[in-house]
């Protein structure tokens, strides 16, 4: 084969893959839409957590009911707990409601928690003294282990059609029916 037939050849095989980077630059962006229930049932599986505090308490948290908050771009979560007093063998039952925003990880394909905050944390049967303490331990604790969490993996094969099409990921959006993940054309 010729060098000239070569390169009409590469032109020729090269024009369907060129042709779809101009249709997504063309068609402009997309979204690709998660409702609330498929973000708790991804969330679900990650569900009940335990965790020792100080050697103190047993803590285990259970599938937390999630309110999207369109108006901020956040996701409050409402978590269950137990605790047990390791010391005493008191048990306590109450609830944590974080809220924190989303942002996507090119690197590994993640969806992960940023930005996260403890509005409140509530036990039940503790005395008023160590409510406070608890608290901002509580706070501490629930800020510092759910910090860029992974709440969802994108396999290669999900993000494969959006790549071949020329688009990636631009940034998550909450909304009152769960999220919107915006596609834009790469550049």
């Amino acid at each position: 084969m010729t060098e000239v037939c070569r390169q009409r050849r590469w032109v020729w095989m090269s024009l369907p893959v060129l042709g779809l980077a101009a249709c997504a630059s063309l068609l402009g962006p997309r979204t690709v839409e998660i409702s609330q229930q498929e973000l708790t049932e991804k969330l679900d599986k990650r569900f009940p957590v335990s965790q020792r505090v100080l050697n103190l308490l047993e803590v285990q948290a259970t599938r937390p009911s999630l309110t999207m908050q369109a108006d901020t771009n956040r996701v409050r979560a409402a978590i269950p707990v137990q605790a047990r007093d390791r010391l005493m063998g008191q048990s306590y039952q109450g609830q944590i409601q974080v809220s924190f925003g989303l942002r996507y990880v090119p690197t590994d394909h993640s969806i992960r928690l940023t930005q996260v905050q403890v509005d409140q944390v509530q036990i039940a049967g503790v005395p008023e003294a160590y409510q406070r303490g608890l608290t901002r331990l509580g706070a501490l604790l629930a800020e510092d282990r759910l910090q860029d969490y992974t709440i969802h993996q994108f396999k290669p094969e999900d993000l494969q059609t959006a790549h071949r099409l020329g688009y990636e990921v631009k940034d998550i959006q909450v909304t009152s029916s769960g999220l919107a993940i915006h596609l834009q054309p790469k550049p």
